[in-house]
């Protein structure tokens, strides 16, 4: 199996695949001022929203997923708008729109964008965006999953291979430190995955519980070279050569492959468990990993300033909250779930609600990436692959 080190990814960071983070050190970052909910500039009405939609035009949408095309569908079937629907990474969503705003030539009305700090801290506050929740679904949707406005969640955790191992091969995350699993950790590039750095960056929050966990595996107090338990795991995990692949995908085909007895661990979306009847691979999620198995994640739904269909963009965010915009990613698919309530889960789901995964998840915090993100990168960049 051919490694791809993380050093050659120095020439990326120049790039617009890069994520982006605040400037300066550790101690001298400040926060950005958290993004508001803005309302429609009209008094709102769902039924005036729907006629005001349908007298405007195409409706152009953005979004990190493909299934964005089987939603576009859904939609004009249900309103008869038309939507040209483009699956496009967080980067080039980031670097459009920036572009088109700043020119005034502006051809994206909605963006679904997962890179939660650069959202709050530069698209929303910058203005070339709106946060804009619906009235009329505030009341049932969550608040923590309003500002930003979240319309889908989901997982990146550890998994296995059924065929090497009969149970979870890990109990506690400080084993990823360790000899036995120096350069058996798949994961997709950090460097290039804005959420990966947001799982790090919220692992120095979550340093009490690193140090607990790090006393319940070593059976004494750690001894720190780095300022918590939390950045001394990064480090430890860093320099025990994780594997870094392009994508959840080829992670979770590397490490499925039936007919192995000695695979890897991966670090990729729960949903690659579909794979397993598709790809016949051999997935397992490697439950009850102290202190958590690995992290939640959202993706982000924004009205782009000064777009050509404002009322369109609108009724296309408010039909993302309810499970006819949703479906396709939650029912349809696993490893999809929705902020709202009264949205089901995939009938396949190994816990069979969101609220059941929580409890095992880190969350992340866009103001801490934003802050400690390149730090983050750099430490990574610096022993990753070594």
């Amino acid at each position: 199996m051919t490694k791809t080190r993380v050093l050659t990814v120095l020439v990326a960071a120049l790039t617009l695949s890069m994520p982006a983070f605040a400037g300066g050190s550790r101690e001298d970052r400040g926060a950005s001022p958290a993004p508001t909910v803005t309302a429609a500039p009209e008094v709102y009405s769902y039924e005036a929203l729907v006629a005001a939609a349908q007298a405007e035009g195409q409706l152009v949408v953005y979004d990190t997923s493909s299934r964005i095309e089987r939603v576009a569908a859904n939609f004009e079937a249900a309103y008869g708008i038309p939507v040209s629907a483009t699956k496009m990474s967080n980067p080039e969503q980031i670097e459009r729109v920036r572009r088109e705003v700043d020119a005034g030539n502006i051809q994206v009305d909605v963006i679904g964008i997962s890179d939660g700090p650069v959202l709050v801290n530069e698209l929303i506050p910058q203005g070339y965006v709106t946060n804009w929740v619906p009235e009329d679904l505030a009341s049932i949707f969550p608040r923590e999953f309003q500002n930003p406005l979240t319309y889908r969640l989901e997982q990146r955790i550890f998994g296995y291979n059924t065929d090497s191992h009969d149970a979870p091969p890990i109990t506690n995350i400080w084993q990823l430190t360790e000899p036995e699993w120096r350069g058996k950790v798949m994961l997709r590039d950090p460097a290039t995955t804005p959420s990966n750095i947001g799982f790090f960056a919220a692992l120095t929050r979550e340093h009490d519980a690193l140090a607990r966990a790090y006393r319940a595996h070593f059976g004494r107090e750690i001894q720190l070279t780095e300022e918590n338990a939390g950045w001394e795991f990064l480090l430890r995990f860093f320099k025990n050569d994780p594997v870094v692949l392009r994508s959840d995908g080829d992670v979770g085909d590397a490490v499925g492959a039936a007919g192995q007895s000695d695979a890897p661990l991966g670090f990729y979306v729960y949903t690659k468990h579909r794979d397993n009847e598709t790809k016949d691979l051999r997935l397992a999620v490697n439950f009850d990993i102290d202190p958590f198995i690995g992290y939640a994640s959202g993706t982000h739904v924004a009205v782009v300033n000064g777009g050509p269909n404002p009322n369109a963009a609108r009724l296309f965010v408010r039909f993302l909250l309810t499970e006819e915009g949703v479906g396709p990613w939650v029912l349809e698919d696993l490893g999809g779930y929705s902020p709202n309530p009264q949205v089901g889960v995939h009938a396949d789901d190994e816990l069979g609600s969101w609220a059941a995964w929580q409890p095992q998840l880190v969350q992340l915090d866009d103001e801490l990436t934003w802050a400690i993100g390149q730090d983050i990168l750099d430490l990574w960049l610096m022993n990753a692959g070594r």
